[in-house]
């Protein structure tokens, strides 16, 4: 089993030169995460602001930005900061950016233009680098400087050099230290590009968010390419794809999400489809296949073709979670006991409430129950992307339900990796209840997960 590290997290702020050092010297020695936070010890201070290098490679790095309004609330805000020379943003998301020379500006996106005093708002970038990025520590929220209600803080005193000793060892990624990668070529982001007014507002909150690609199509020179632009795309920025593969003999007994490759196809489609990876995505390995696990002919070697394809996958780079279905379907002994039956040697752990809407509380303990049984270093994800209302019973196209909560790492010593959004809100469950074939865009239900969301 690959070891999952974790390790306790950096703190997310630092205000004095002194920290300001620090963030620069675990830049140069390849650290992955730094933050910085602006406008701190200020009187009156208007907002603050938390940078963070989330990675960072030869040309280029990604950064999460979080504004926090210090201020009187307001409706719409605009961050704006000084590009350190040589530097660009390319890719943003959850804001609309502005450039004047070498000045950047993020704005709302709608529906995170409301700032509560306290509230805060967050995004982030792909952006280019001639050398190691530059945390930038001078930020303004419509105009007035953060930390001071209109001045512009002075550093004390400017960084020191970095230490030039080697460090005892390469920093290794753990789970929360994952991005994960958003797909604009999605349906939900072709859906909001041609949506206005309310409707856009409420698609940029699917369609800029972090989802899994589903690998279907029983051809397996289409979904390699599928797969190779995907993982691709991600890897050139920096981020982390999440895959779902999806193509298992007797998928879906037959039903709404029917089909799959046959029985004596499937390893070798397998095959064709890792060697399209690139980088290290994250792969939630065949949805319900185990929860079906005999439920209908047709399966052949259902358990050895799942070993098998999690071995292939993490041959070629992958982390690899079983899909173990939800916390409503098989009792947490039986998911255990059918999770040893595939074993856990090449994939990290299990996927849970795929397509479901359990909410994430009893998915998350229903997890640490079927981990406990498994023993060992064993972790699980779960799919958030429509669980926000729970469940009303109802598994095909149910009506009133929400997006779950978005998509994040996780790395709090549970045996929880991250929340996942596997499942793409928008697309039918099947033709029922009202909705159109499986996988088919459904803009009233798109809309309304994202009206009912909490966030």
């Amino acid at each position: 089993m690959r070891p999952i590290l974790r390790a306790t997290r950096r703190s997310r702020r630092a205000t004095t030169a002194a920290a300001l050092a620090t963030v620069t010297a675990l830049l140069a020695a390849g650290a992955v995460a730094t933050t910085v936070a602006a406008g701190a010890a200020a009187a009156a201070p208007t907002c603050s602001v938390d940078y963070r290098v989330t990675s960072s490679w030869n040309g280029g790095f990604q950064a999460d930005v979080t504004v926090t309004n210090l201020g009187a609330a307001r409706s719409g805000w605009e961050l704006g900061w000084e590009l350190p020379a040589g530097e660009a943003v390319g890719q943003l998301w959850n804001g609309t950016l502005a450039r004047d020379g070498g000045r950047v500006t993020v704005g709302d996106v709608g529906w995170n233009a409301h700032l509560a005093t306290g509230g805060s708002a967050s995004f982030g970038f792909v952006g280019t680098a001639v050398s190691a990025p530059v945390v930038p520590t001078r930020f303004t929220l419509d105009g007035v400087a953060c930390g001071d209600a209109g001045t512009t803080p002075e550093p004390t005193e400017e960084p020191t050099d970095p230490p030039t000793e080697e460090p005892t060892e390469e920093p290794t990624e753990t789970p929360g230290d994952v991005t994960f990668h958003v797909d604009e070529t999605s349906q939900a982001w072709t859906a909001w590009q041609a949506a206005s007014g309310t409707d856009r507002d409420l698609l940029a909150k699917i369609a800029r968010t972090p989802q899994s690609s589903w690998v279907t199509d029983a051809d397996a020179q289409v979904s390699r390419a599928k797969v190779a632009a995907y993982t691709g795309a991600a890897a050139a920025e920096g981020t982390t794809a999440v895959l779902t593969v999806y193509a298992i003999p007797g998928r879906d007994c037959g039903s709404h999400s029917g089909g799959g490759t046959a029985e004596a196809a499937y390893r070798s489609w397998v095959r064709t489809v890792a060697s399209g990876i690139v980088g290290e995505p994250w792969v939630v390995l065949e949805p319900d296949a185990l929860a079906q696990l005999g439920d209908c002919s047709g399966q052949g070697d259902r358990v050895g073709m799942l070993r098998d394809a999690a071995q292939i996958l993490t041959d070629a780079g992958a982390r690899v979670y079983v899909d173990a279905g939800h916390s409503a379907w098989l009792s947490p002994a039986t998911a255990a006991a059918r999770l040893r039956q595939v074993g856990l040697d090449d994939a990290v752990g299990f996927a849970l409430n795929t397509s479901n809407y359990r909410t994430t509380a009893e998915s998350r303990a229903y997890g640490e129950q079927v981990a406990a049984l498994l023993g060992g270093d064993v972790s699980f994800v779960v799919d958030t992307s429509r669980n926000g209302n729970g469940s009303n019973g109802e598994w095909c196209n149910p009506r009133g339900r929400a997006l779950g909560e978005q998509p994040r790492a996780v790395d709090d010593a549970t045996h929880l990796d991250a929340l996942l959004w596997v499942k793409l809100p928008g697309e039918s469950d099947g033709s029922c209840n009202g909705g159109p074939p499986a996988g088919q865009w459904w803009q009233d239900v798109a809309l309304e997960l994202a009206r009912n969301a909490s966030w």
